[in-house]
């Protein structure tokens, strides 16, 4: 019987490291992409038509965004307008990600809704060992950009 605890310890101490280090490498994973794992879980709410919760969860990840209440309510009645004048979420789609030395993380997203797209900006710092949201804006004039944009580079000859 002493052998047999002996053998079930031993064979546990196996198991466990050998998937104790695979949880470690993943964890490491992880942590060097959970900044995304961020972002998609906003959109993943966002597609829920849940903007409130998505907002609030963005905002749970820094200590002083979660102090900015107001900010926090101005942004989710933003949002929650944008689902009601331009319909339902349709789709994400990434236009931009810029890194700064591992710390800083910029994404700029096109979000399609069924009557007109937005642009959603995210911003992510990570001060420690954990990403947390620096900063969440959008801008419903995204077509009105892309517009002016697309014309400034057009060459016309005024001769």
């Amino acid at each position: 019987m002493k052998y047999r605890m002996l053998g079930i310890l031993i064979c546990s101490l196996i198991t466990l490291g050998i998937f104790g280090s695979r949880s470690i490498s993943q964890a490491q994973q992880l942590q060097e992409s959970s900044y995304q794992a961020l972002s998609d879980k906003f959109f993943d709410l966002m597609k829920q038509g849940k903007t409130s919760e998505a907002v609030d969860f963005m905002f749970e990840t820094n200590p002083a965004l979660g102090k900015m209440t107001d900010a926090s309510e101005q942004l989710k009645s933003q949002f929650a307008s944008v689902g009601t004048l331009m319909g339902p979420y349709v789709s994400h789609t990434k236009l931009l990600e810029t890194k700064v030395a591992g710390m800083f993380i910029y994404q700029h997203y096109f979000v399609a809704y069924q009557r007109q797209p937005i642009s959603v900006r995210i911003e992510y710092y990570k001060p420690g060992t954990t990403w947390i949201c620096y900063g969440l804006q959008f801008d419903a004039k995204l077509t009105e950009k892309i517009t002016t944009l697309s014309d400034e580079r057009l060459a016309i000859d005024t001769k």
